[in-house]
């Protein structure tokens, strides 16, 4: 279907909701248009990275290089 048939065959059906249907559309409608909007927003600017946050958070031991021991592997206690 073209972008044209679509939109006819919407504004058709559209004429044809009762009253509380048409509300309940709206509200869709609305949910739609806000969702896009934050979408294009998440796009437009990531969030930006702020580094140090977290002093200390976690330690890298000074054997982290150091080769597993087989125990390690074979899954031994």
């Amino acid at each position: 279907m073209t972008f044209m048939e679509n939109r006819q065959k919407i504004h058709q059906q559209v004429d044809q909701l009762l009253p509380d249907q048409l509300k309940l559309l709206a509200k869709f409608l609305d949910f739609l248009q806000f969702k896009r909007s934050k979408v294009s927003d998440s796009i437009a600017e990531p969030a930006k990275r702020k580094s140090g946050l977290y002093p200390g958070a976690f330690v890298i031991s000074d054997d982290f290089d150091a080769p597993l021991p087989d125990s390690f592997w074979l899954g031994e206690e």
